[in-house]
């Protein structure tokens, strides 16, 4: 991690687009607003966009606007992420799920960075500064044509790769006491340390979810705190989705997820719903298909 905020120092103020990449769930959102705070452009403004939270419509109409009547539902124009945020930093999240007709769009902007509403044949005029997100392997879906090689030199003029928690050694005992201080305070608890035993129980866990994983344990165990010590009876079960085989024991995993999030107020329940079951399907699909991923495209219906 130290690599890469001396990454974040080389190319913050530099004005060109940067790539990171990682898992899910290692922080690249934070590190794309920490080149944005270190950036000339750090008076405008900041906007971020999930690219695979959206339809193809949708995505082009939110990035580029739309004009009245461009289709069904438009019925005034909509000025799109690009405009609202010249002279700012735009953050396209899960970029490799864009489709090929907005990466066509997408090329254009950075290399022109004008573009036309869809619907519109008005040129648009932006000064954006781009900074793009994956958690897929690029080169790959570039080599199996699902991704623009010239879209891609665009993006990687500068990468910065996200390692993984159970990569990151003795970050972890940092996180942990860093979130359990933080947590408590948000949520009214009173506990002022972590158990050994705790953290020996946290520090053998491999960590699938990241981050993101990470913080939603320390929730869910200070939530069954009681006292000043996190104790390892207070954690939820920690296992790795592709390692357990009984699909209750799964399913009653997944559900004490929801309620624990329903209790937080959570307010992306939906998507991270998704990805905690996608963190056991897809694995057990790979694994039926001996990591065919053609098959497994094929049994998932993707």
């Amino acid at each position: 991690m130290q690599d890469v905020v001396k990454a974040v120092g080389r190319v913050a103020d530099k004005d060109v687009t940067v790539l990171l990449t990682g898992a899910t769930g290692t922080g690249k959102e934070l590190i794309a607003r920490a080149l944005y705070q270190h950036s000339r452009r750090a008076t405008g403004p900041f906007l971020a966009v999930n690219c695979a939270a959206l339809p193809e419509q949708l995505l082009e109409s939110e990035l580029f606007g739309h004009e009245k009547g461009a289709f069904t539902g438009a019925d005034r124009r909509r000025i799109g992420k690009f405009e609202q945020c010249n002279g700012g930093t735009l953050f396209l999240d899960e970029i490799g799920d864009m489709s090929a007709l907005t990466q066509s769009k997408m090329l254009r902007v950075l290399q022109e960075q004008r573009f036309e509403r869809l619907g519109g044949n008005e040129t648009v005029r932006t000064d954006v500064r781009v900074l793009a997100a994956t958690n897929i392997k690029l080169e790959a879906a570039v080599a199996e044509g699902r991704f623009r090689q010239d879209l891609y030199y665009r993006l990687s003029v500068f990468t910065i790769f996200l390692p993984p928690l159970r990569d990151r050694g003795d970050d972890l005992p940092l996180l942990i006491n860093y979130y359990v201080g933080r947590y408590s305070r948000e949520l009214g608890r009173d506990v002022k340390t972590v158990a050994p035993e705790t953290m020996e129980q946290l520090r053998q866990h491999s960590w699938p979810g990241n981050v993101r994983e990470l913080q939603s344990v320390l929730k869910q165990a200070l939530l069954q705190a009681a006292g000043p010590i996190l104790l390892p009876e207070f954690l939820p079960p920690l296992h790795r989705a592709a390692d357990v085989s009984d699909d209750a024991t799964l399913g009653l995993d997944l559900e004490r997820y929801i309620d624990a999030q329903l209790a937080l107020g959570a307010e992306d329940l939906y998507a991270e719903a998704v990805r905690r079951l996608e963190r056991i399907l897809l694995p057990r699909v790979l694994l039926h298909t001996n990591g065919n991923q053609l098959r497994a495209a094929k049994m998932l219906g993707i």
